[in-house]
């Protein structure tokens, strides 16, 4: 039951990594409209704001995929 738990959490966290991914990648995009920003922002400018926020996110799901991982390949080894 524990391991279907973490394989559930380990896809999960991949998941939420690749779409913060994209919407990184969906913000640092010039020249098209950008759909959730505030009212007196361009919608067509890039938004480093978001590009770092998402970025981030995507760097701490890169780091929890590997804790994960580390933990489910020490649990294979007892």
């Amino acid at each position: 039951m524990e391991n279907e738990k973490n394989s559930t959490l380990l896809y999960g966290v991949i998941v939420a990594t690749v779409v913060a991914l994209l919407l990184s990648l969906y913000y640092l995009i010039p020249n098209i409209n950008h759909i959730p920003i505030p009212a007196e922002a361009d919608p067509t400018l890039v938004h480093y704001k978001y590009v770092e926020l998402f970025g981030s996110l995507a760097v701490l799901g890169v780091i929890g995929t590997m804790i994960l991982l580390l933990q489910r390949l020490a649990r294979r080894k007892r």
